[in-house]
């Protein structure tokens, strides 16, 4: 996540390889939060490019927005160190 200017940004890309294709509870972990985030936050605007997804959120400062942002940092915090061979987070 990169926070600048009372926006955030999330880019994601690459696949978590921790199970097979449909199994992966990682990928699927990592999915399903950045979705969840990108659904309910306001003002966001979303790209995907060749695999790589960036979501850019212009009023990450809203209440809103800051909490659930600061849920989905602190849940991937989670997953990474529970999986960390499988999933990284790069500032």
């Amino acid at each position: 996540m990169i926070k600048k200017n009372n926006k955030t940004t999330i880019t994601a890309s690459g696949h978590a390889e921790y199970s097979s294709y449909g199994s992966d509870i990682v990928c699927a972990s990592f999915s399903t939060l950045l979705t969840h985030t990108i659904n309910n936050c306001t003002n966001v605007s979303v790209s995907d490019n060749d695999g790589v997804l960036t979501a850019i959120f212009s009023d990450g400062e809203s209440i809103e927005n800051k909490t659930l942002l600061k849920a989905f940092e602190n849940t991937v915090g989670q997953l990474v160190s529970q999986y960390g061979d499988y999933i990284a987070i790069t500032f």
